[in-house]
């Protein structure tokens, strides 16, 4: 099944560093190091299109591309391996047109380190080179360098086809994939003799590299709640985890660092006793936690402080952080001061999308717009929703909605109007061990009859011991 691929504009390219996605410059890549214009064989076209991966075509021509000053984007997703078992997805914003051609450029670029440190790696050799791209009659044609097919055993190699295949099927345009090397049809591929005379689809490699999570088949143990006694642990030495999606879990490794030997595994949502002991690691903190085996490591990035609830709503420094957040949403300041040192993920009716502290720097007054996902409207209709900034659709409408003299602050509890989303489903799963505020603006608008409202639901962590925004999630009436 092809997956809704969230289309957006854009005249700077964001989602970049960690989490969400690094990206390059803009356009396909045919030659080493070009960051300025690039020539490259693709579809075109009678009139332009913003359909995600619509590179199709009814003629081919020539295109050179400038550097981007504009255009649309599209999130798409990128297909890495995990731990050599499974194929997994990121989520990364991709330059419209020629979607299909930039997620392949992005795909071969690799993944970020806050996607290694979740264990993704990628089999494709970072020096390929993208040499063109067609797609028709649901069929994608597809050049690479020579080195795309250099190196690696049987596994290796199937897996640097599968993430192609993946990557491409995803768009509704590409059912089946044509690999050439070197501007020449492939009969057999690289020194393991793989033959690919024909074009291959997803099923050829659901079996090789299956796209789901990697399942706990060896001797680690995977643990619950149940197995740590954490009674009469102080608070400020519990960390609990969050950030992890329902079908993922936390690596437990015995040293820090994700090379070393994973000992166990951590459930979502699992509150683990920290002893204090940290250690940093490339881009990454590791703590150390008492485990029912010893004293061993995870990635702190996916460890929030533990907060009971009682606490968190008496809290008045909460309340603070709001007024901050929107003084300055108000004054067009820096989102930084009040946000999580992971950066700010933001579900806007989708999965939760990372922008990184870097990319937050100067967000509230950049020009970049976007195409935010809607849930009133299908996969088919994304043409139809409206270009709007960050500041626009996400941090101007949270000052809106909290600035008005109706509005309801309710803790960690699911809040709205009439078609709400179901309080299960309100906030995103990744979200679901942190603490959170809901801003509820019930509406005011006769003409509406009151199906004008909108939610907020404002995510926090505390870091350093002090309360700071790590997620924003929107609910609003949809017909």
């Amino acid at each position: 099944m092809k997956k809704l691929i969230l289309m957006l504009s854009v005249l700077a390219l964001l989602l970049a560093a960690c989490g969400a996605g690094e990206i390059g410059s803009a356009g396909p890549v045919t030659t080493e190091g070009d960051d300025t214009a690039t020539t490259i064989t693709t579809t075109t076209t009678a009139t332009p299109t913003t359909v995600p991966g619509d590179d199709a075509a009814t003629t081919t021509t020539t295109t050179t591309l400038a550097p981007d000053e504009g255009g649309e984007q599209v999130f798409a997703e990128l297909f890495f391996v995990q731990e050599g078992l499974s194929a997994r997805s990121v989520i990364r914003a991709v330059d419209s047109p020629l979607v299909a051609t930039n997620a392949i450029k992005a795909l071969i670029e690799g993944p970020t380190a806050e996607e290694m440190d979740k264990e993704l790696s990628s089999s494709i050799p970072k020096d390929t080179l993208l040499l063109g791209l067609t797609i028709e009659g649901g069929l994608a044609t597809i050049d690479l360098s020579r080195e795309f097919e250099v190196g690696g055993g049987s596994l290796n190699i199937l897996s640097r086809l599968a993430q192609v295949v993946y990557t491409l099927t995803q768009f509704p345009t590409v059912d089946e994939v044509l690999f050439h090397i070197d501007g020449e049809p492939v009969e057999v591929f690289s020194g393991e003799g793989v033959v690919l005379a024909d074009p291959v689809s997803r099923a050829d490699y659901e079996t090789i590299l299956p796209i789901e999570p990697v399942v706990n088949a060896g001797p680690a143990p995977t643990w619950y709640q149940d197995d740590f006694d954490i009674a009469g642990v102080a608070a400020g030495d519990l960390g609990k985890v969050v950030l992890v999606a329902d079908d993922d879990v936390l690596n437990v490794r015995e040293d820090p660092g994700v090379e070393a030997p994973v000992v166990g595994v951590l459930e979502p949502g699992v509150v683990v006793e920290k002893t204090g002991l940290t250690q940093v690691v490339g881009s990454s903190t590791w703590e150390q936690i008492v485990t029912p085996l010893g004293d061993y490591w995870v990635n702190g990035r996916f460890l929030g402080a533990y907060v009971a609830a009682t606490d968190f709503a008496a809290d008045s420094r909460v309340i603070d952080l709001l007024d901050e957040f929107a003084s300055i949403i108000a004054a067009d300041g820096d989102l930084r001061q009040v946000t999580s040192q992971r950066g700010l993920y933001v579900a806007h009716n989708a999965d939760p999308i990372r922008f990184s502290p870097d990319e937050l720097d100067g967000i509230l007054t950049d020009t970049t717009t976007y195409k935010w996902p809607s849930n009133a409207l299908g996969p088919d209709q994304t043409d139809e929703l409206p270009a709007l900034t960050f500041s626009a659709a996400i941090t101007d409408s949270f000052l809106s909605a909290y600035d008005d003299a109706d509005t309801e602050l309710v803790f960690n509890d699911p809040v709205g109007g009439g078609n709400a989303t179901i309080p299960a489903y309100a906030i995103p799963f990744e979200f679901a061990g942190f603490n959170y505020v809901g801003v509820f603006d019930p509406g005011d608008n006769e003409e509406y009859g009151g199906l004008d409202w909108i939610t907020w639901y404002v995510s926090i962590d505390y870091e350093n011991g002090e309360p700071v925004i790590v997620g924003l999630t929107v609910d609003m009436w949809a017909p």
